[in-house]
């Protein structure tokens, strides 16, 4: 044999011997990570990739030990790896995916179940993946498709709700907000006549509330009541009823209050909650705050913390949950929001505490019995609102807002206009709401102001999910395509930026049937005066109460055409603009830090109790 058939020959049995012993370090490593033998498993995997760093396996693995060890950002480039190397295994694809819509990367991840769809189309998992992507996204008929292929290949009762519940975030028509209404009834009388029931935990099927009810400009009531009647028909285990509340005992000393959150941190619930956990009474009450996980640890939940009297936190698990809660022995459980977070919307069901209630956190009505009282303002509500809830209304008296908040401070010097790439020739209306509170309601109204005041910018901020914008882009495009030259998408920003915009800005625009609230206080704060159309509905009806409070009523309006008139007016009319903001900086003091805000909080706690 020749010297170069013996190099062959050496380099083929080197080459085996490799593969050989590649395939058995992956064996090994893959039984460990099953074994959960984790730190054996990284090695044996990180073994195989020092002989051959083309093993798609190898990546893989590493980038599952990283993620579920709670490093996903470690774990992505290892999957993405993985896919690059193999780009034909549908699990790869599967991977990657949902440890990219973990990271609420979702058009990245739509991409890989897309893939991992087609390459293993018999896979239910990864069409119902597909569909979680898709709805997130807002891309809802792609959604309902993805639900619907993967409950045909897999019958569970999650992936029926999932299709029951689908909402689209950004409303393309009013028809098809509408008929998705239509849609979830008749799938709610349907689950609702089925004898059959369910997981006994909701939270095993990933379920989402119905949070974006709330910007459809309708009474939810019996939309949300019917979806607790399901709910506790499906999962007989949401209701669990506390030791101490089978035999109620009258309040001996103070109230024992609990306050609960997933948001009790640099959040709009965290902003408007904070004061409460300050402010309350040491002497009538005990205040407890319960953080639902994943708590983080930032500035407004260390302050919570910090005033709280008691601090508890719990799990993602509903069983763990209650009995933490119920080792409290409250006598009012007050959610700050319901609706936001699948787990408090699931928890609530359970009765922890004699009196349960809720506010404006998410301020819609909740459906479920086991709310008590849903806590309002006089200066928000109509007559006749109280048909508006399922709860027990009770009002609070002539407050500005149900928050003590605290008066925005401005970070660093007022920047420019050019800092944010706009212009001082331009009258500015700015609208830096989350884009699912435009209704398509809205759309009339900015393309009134456009076409009329042809130096007129809207300014917006993107979407939380940027294919959001897109959605949003796509309906003005059709309904007013002439003026989109004039609206402008800023990055979100953080929130010194956020009132600093606001601060240099003409005039802002209140949102239809969804007002700000955070954010109309941040803006008066600065004295831009905000022009607001009131609705029928508490969540419309919050800016009104505002400037009422302050004794300010003409930028409050009845009508469309007055909307338009008004904001016009204040963007081009520089005197008039500097009369309405002197008005707002003399005397917005009437919305901060407003202890009238906690003396009601305390009387509403006092005369439920004393009633139980």
């Amino acid at each position: 044999m020749g010297e170069k058939k013996r190099r062959l020959a050496a380099g083929k049995v080197r080459s085996q011997r490799h593969a050989s012993e590649t395939a058995q370090l992956l064996h090994d490593a893959e039984r460990a990570h099953r074994a959960l033998r984790f730190e054996q498993a990284q090695s044996l995997f990180q073994q195989v990739l020092e002989i051959d760093r083309s093993q798609p396996y190898a990546w893989r693995g590493l980038g599952l030990l990283a993620w579920h060890g709670g490093a996903l950002d470690t774990a992505l480039p290892f999957l993405a790896k993985a896919v690059e190397l193999a780009p034909d295994v549908a699990a790869f694809r599967w991977n990657y995916g949902t440890a990219l819509q973990e990271k609420e990367r979702f058009a990245a991840a739509a991409e890989q179940l897309h893939a991992a769809c087609r390459l293993q189309p018999d896979m239910a998992q990864y069409w119902e993946d597909l569909g979680i992507v898709q709805q997130a996204l807002g891309e809802t008929a792609d959604a309902a498709n993805a639900y619907r292929r993967a409950y045909e290949l897999r019958p569970t009762l999650s992936r029926r709700l999932k299709q029951a519940t689908l909402v689209s975030p950004i409303i393309a028509l009013r028809e098809t907000m509408i008929a998705e209404r239509q849609h979830f009834e008749a799938s709610m009388d349907a689950l609702l006549a089925d004898p059959s029931q369910g997981d006994a935990d909701p939270m095993r099927m990933a379920l989402w509330p119905n949070f974006h009810w709330a910007y459809h400009g309708l009474c939810n009531r019996g939309l949300q009541t019917k979806a607790a009647i399901v709910y506790r028909h499906l999962f007989p285990s949401l209701d669990y009823i506390a030791a101490h509340c089978r035999s109620p005992r009258g309040v001996d000393g103070k109230i024992r209050v609990g306050l609960i959150s997933q948001f009790f941190h640099n959040h709009s619930i965290g902003r408007t909650s904070r004061g409460l956990f300050a402010q309350l009474s040491r002497e009538k009450l005990d205040v407890t705050a319960i953080f639902i996980a994943p708590a983080v640890d930032d500035h407004f939940s260390r302050f919570i913390r910090q005033h709280a009297q008691h601090s508890v936190d719990v799990p993602r698990d509903l069983r763990s949950a209650r009995k933490l809660i119920e080792a409290q022995e409250l006598d009012v459980l007050f959610y700050q929001d319901i609706g936001m977070d699948p787990f408090s919307y699931f928890l609530a069901f359970s009765r922890l505490a004699p009196i349960q209630c809720v506010s404006f956190g998410h301020p819609d009505t909740t459906g479920i019995p086991t709310i008590d009282y849903f806590i309002s303002n006089d200066l928000y509500e109509l007559p006749g609102s109280a048909e508006h809830y399922s709860e027990r209304l009770f009002l609070l008296r002539n407050l500005g807002s149900l928050a003590y908040y605290y008066r925005p401070e401005r970070e660093g010097p007022q920047r420019e206009r050019s800092h944010f790439g706009l212009s001082d020739d331009e009258h500015l209306y700015v609208c830096p709401q989350n884009l699912f509170k435009f209704h398509p309601d809205m759309d009339e109204l900015i393309a009134g102001i456009l076409r009329r005041d042809v130096r007129g910018k809207l300014v917006l901020i993107d979407g939380r999910i940027e294919h959001w914008t897109d959605l949003l882009k796509r309906r003005w495009e059709a309904s007013m395509p002439d003026v989109m030259d004039r609206i402008v998408f800023l990055p979100r920003m953080q929130s010194a930026d956020y009132v600093n915009l606001i601060a240099v800005s003409d005039v802002m625009l209140d949102t239809l049937h969804f007002n700000g609230m955070n954010t109309s206080l941040e803006a008066f704060a600065v004295g831009t005066p905000i022009v607001t159309w009131p609705g029928a509905l508490q969540r419309g009806r919050h800016t009104q109460a505002m400037y009422r409070k302050m004794g300010l009523t003409e930028c409050v309006v009845d009508d469309a055409q007055t909307y338009i008139d008004r904001a016009i007016r204040l963007a081009c009319d520089a005197e008039y603009r500097a009369t309405v903001r002197t008005k707002i900086l003399e005397r917005n003091a009437a919305l901060f830090e407003d202890i009238q805000v906690v003396r009601e909080f305390e009387r509403f706690f006092e005369e439920v109790t004393s009633t139980t």
